[in-house]
């Protein structure tokens, strides 16, 4: 049970990191958002590391036995921020939360696929039917919006 709340925190988390990084992105650049993002990351994660040293079992030889595919997720981790920073602020958080999960679920279902030889008629159902009510409520909104009001709302 405790791991079905942390999911959940984790993923409140994932939304509010999305909105404060792409509203620093908006206010001083997305490269310049992005630096901030990992330099804070960074010094976080030695603070986390140094309150946790005595239970690390840490030393050079670990590094050297870890893939070097398994180094990417940090390239990974910019690549994705860096996105964000440039879509939230076009897209919106909900949509881009919405598609952002899409994505999850369809990489999810494809390395299951590749790995496990076995695919979820189910998963891939509940993908495509999140995806069609998000293009839909897309729909709606544009339609409910008219030019007038979308300019009020900036102003």
């Amino acid at each position: 049970m405790i791991y079905i709340v942390f999911a959940f925190f984790t993923g409140c988390l994932t939304i509010i990191s999305m909105i404060i990084n792409s509203k620093l992105a908006m206010k001083i650049g997305a490269l310049q958002g992005i630096l901030i993002n990992y330099i804070v990351g960074l010094l976080f994660s030695i603070l986390f590391l140094l309150i946790n040293l005595n239970s690390m079992v840490f030393s050079t030889e670990v590094l050297i036995h870890v893939p070097v595919w398994a180094y990417l997720g940090g390239a990974i981790g910019v690549i994705g921020i860096s996105i964000n920073n440039i879509v939230v602020p076009k897209i919106g958080a909900i949509y881009a939360t919405l598609l952002i999960f899409i994505g999850q679920l369809f990489m999810g279902i494809t390395i299951d696929f590749f790995i496990g030889n076995s695919i979820s008629k189910g998963k891939i159902i509940g993908g495509l039917l999140i995806l069609g009510g998000m293009v839909y409520n897309s729909y709606i909104d544009k339609k409910q919006l008219s030019p007038l009001t979308i300019s009020e709302q900036i102003s």
